[in-house]
């Protein structure tokens, strides 16, 4: 297949991405990729400010779980998207940013906007690429997207310099993968510790976080709840993965938000963090009492033990560990005793709830 140049080749990538929606803020640099998105499948929604399209890219993202694409112009256009990729990349957000640059042949010559962004944003973002051959721009998007919503997501930087997307293909032989990636890590061994160990367990309370809903297992967790009785709090993009209205849902798991949590966390004697991080939430892991047996559940091995120490480490996708848990509970007959055992701590934590929020009403009387 020929393309008239490197922008029709990443227009026609970004299409067989099934990409709806980019949103931008026009420049010279890109423009050889406009021209080729003009009456097509994919909408463009130009903004006043590159800021305000990569924010909008993020909560594209965090809404549809699909990742959210930008696209800018080189040099003051790319400095003005920083911001929210270091947002992103703090939330953990499956986002790619595509860049316009000066010309490969023009670098070091004092052409327009010419800068070093790729050094710039690199420290910022899960991975950065910089195409140089215009034949394999469909394989760098590829990469791009497939590095941006595979394991833990996050936002991922693409460069197309100028020079890459005006140059003619003709019958170039072209790379053109389309790669997806449908397994999700479990744990088996670690399902079995994690059922012992609330077996064990008096005031278990469970944690879900993003990594719940970038999986799509609030139904999973749903489940689980309601077979084992585990109270369930929820922060981030993990709230409403089960309704905050649920009798096992006690809402955001932050120490300083009205209700249950603060007690929760420093009664408790079992803590599941499933897909969320020990971050300044958590007073780094302090807020949790010192004598609760800690386990954590990640997509990212890396991410385990950061900032406390913890009895149980599983690597895993959020909704494959929750699904395989809930089985093993009903193959191990033990949803009754769970529930029967847990049943107090869920009462207790009721009380407290209420009585949390009427004190912090009080306060506005």
């Amino acid at each position: 297949m020929s393309f008239k140049n490197g922008g029709e080749l990443a227009a026609r990538a970004l299409a067989d991405q099934g990409v709806k929606l980019i949103y931008t803020l026009s420049g010279g640099h890109i423009t050889p990729i406009y021209q080729f998105l003009e009456n097509g499948p994919i909408t463009l929604f130009d903004t006043r400010h590159e800021q305000a399209a990569v924010f909008m890219a993020d909560a594209h993202a965090r809404l549809t779980r699909e990742p959210g694409v930008a696209m800018v112009t080189a040099g003051p256009g790319f400095t003005n998207a920083l911001t929210p990729i270091a947002s992103a990349r703090m939330a953990l957000t499956p986002l790619v940013l595509i860049s316009g640059a000066v010309g490969l042949e023009s670098r070091e010559k004092l052409d327009l906007q010419d800068m070093h962004q790729r050094a710039v944003i690199e420290p910022m973002v899960k991975r950065a690429f910089v195409c140089h051959k215009p034949e394999r721009i469909a394989e760098y998007v590829d990469m791009a997207f497939r590095t941006a919503t595979t394991g833990r997501p996050g936002p991922v930087y693409l460069e197309l310099p100028v020079d890459v997307l005006n140059a003619p293909l003709g019958e170039t032989e072209i790379r053109a993968p389309r790669t997806q990636v449908q397994s999700k890590p479990m744990d088996p061994a670690g399902v079995e510790a994690l059922i012992d160990l609330l077996g064990q367990a008096e005031r278990p309370v469970m944690v879900a976080g993003s990594g719940v809903w970038y999986s799509d297992g609030g139904n999973a967790l749903t489940a689980l709840a309601e077979k084992a009785g585990l109270p369930v709090f929820t922060v981030n993009s993990g709230r409403g993965t089960i309704p905050d209205g649920h009798p096992l849902c006690f809402e955001s798991a932050v120490a300083i938000r009205p209700g249950a949590a603060l007690f929760a966390h420093l009664s408790t004697d079992l803590v599941i963090l499933v897909g969320t991080r020990v971050s300044l939430y958590y007073i780094f892991g302090d807020v949790f009492n010192p004598g609760a047996k800690m386990v954590q559940v990640d997509i990212e091995p890396e991410e385990i033990g950061r900032n406390r120490r913890v009895d149980l480490g599983i690597h895993a996708d959020a909704r494959a560990l929750l699904e395989a848990l809930s089985q093993r509970i009903e193959d191990r007959n033990l949803s009754a005793t769970l529930k029967e055992r847990f049943a107090p701590w869920v009462t207790v934590l009721h009380n407290q709830d209420q009585k949390g929020k009427a004190e912090a009403g009080a306060q506005w009387e």
